[in-house]
């Protein structure tokens, strides 16, 4: 049906959306601390019962809660993802777990603070030009020859 299979779903969403809500954020980013909004995220959304932190995390804490600009910023918790926990081997939904802030940073284009929860791996951002546009095949061997690999 392609797009017309989706007009149920749109008007019920429509109508939804003129209901009340009583929605509320979880913290208030402007008025709750850095620590405040982590231990929010933890006990009220994953089921944990505590937090701790790191000495780098605690340092870097100190210091962005004396940013006016920086101590406003919401959070985004990286973790793993097999797990509400910051331990991959807890598997699904435990409760009353510790979660341990390993180290925070500030993610300015996207306009928050990342508290980085146990052995998590980052990845480089990818570039605006994917590298294969710089692979290509050179006919002028015999059989052809890749170029543009490092």
């Amino acid at each position: 049906k392609g797009g017309a299979g989706a007009v149920e779903l749109g008007k019920a969403v429509m109508s939804a959306c003129k209901t009340g809500s009583d929605f509320k954020l979880l913290y208030d980013a402007k008025k709750d601390s850095i620590k405040t909004k982590i231990s929010k995220i933890v006990t009220e959304v994953y089921g944990g019962g505590s937090v701790t932190y790191s000495e780098k995390a605690e340092s870097i804490i100190a210091k962005y809660e004396a940013d006016p600009a920086i101590r406003i910023l919401p959070i985004c918790m990286s973790k793993t993802q097999y797990s509400l926990t910051d331990d991959p081997k807890k598997l699904g939904a435990p409760k009353g777990f510790n979660i341990n802030v390993k180290d925070i940073y500030v993610s300015a284009g996207a306009g928050f603070l990342v508290a980085s929860l146990g052995d998590i791996t980052f990845i480089p951002g990818l570039p605006i030009k994917p590298a294969y546009y710089k692979i290509d095949l050179d006919f002028s061997h015999d059989p052809p020859r890749i170029v543009g690999l490092s």
